[in-house]
């Protein structure tokens, strides 16, 4: 009965233990009781109900929290001042990061997203395999990514409003 209010085997289980923690509980009471399938039906029930009553509760607390939070990111992107600050912020963060890459891996990089140079083309430039230049972007890219993960909501954020 449990699984089939709950659809989970494990939460039925959960919620039939918690039964039977109650009737230990109240077993001193249980000889009052004239029908004991009625009982332990009711109280399953009520279990069950109690843990779905729970889940819809803990469901709309992640539902507004993660509603707030997206709100205060739009809030602070919306904001002049704020979208200045920040914008200032990442563009030292992405310095930052270029700066910490490896000579090589840096330039096949810069000549890649800021000169809009194709691989072969890059490869033809410094006199390397297109296959390396291919490990670079990747290596650099993968670099970036880790580097810069606490803007990469509010990015995701900010170019889809604008």
């Amino acid at each position: 009965m449990a699984r089939g209010y709950l659809g989970s085997i494990e939460d039925a289980e959960g919620a039939v233990q918690n039964v039977f923690l109650k009737v230990w509980e109240k077993r001193k009471n249980l000889d009052q009781i004239s029908n004991i399938n009625g009982y332990l039906y009711t109280m399953t029930k009520n279990a069950c109900l109690d843990f779905l009553k729970h889940q819809k509760v803990k469901n709309t607390f992640s539902n507004n929290y993660y509603k707030e939070r997206i709100a205060i990111q739009n809030q602070f992107i919306n904001d002049e001042a704020a979208s200045l600050i920040l914008e200032t912020e990442l563009e030292e963060q992405i310095n930052n990061a270029l700066e910490a890459l490896p000579e090589k891996c840096k330039k096949v990089f810069l000549k890649s997203r800021f000169e809009g140079l194709k691989h072969k083309e890059i490869a033809d430039k410094l006199h390397i395999s297109k296959r390396t230049v291919d490990n670079h972007i990747s290596n650099a890219l993968q670099h970036m990514r880790l580097y810069l993960k606490e803007y990469i909501t509010i990015l995701i954020i900010f170019f889809k409003l604008n």
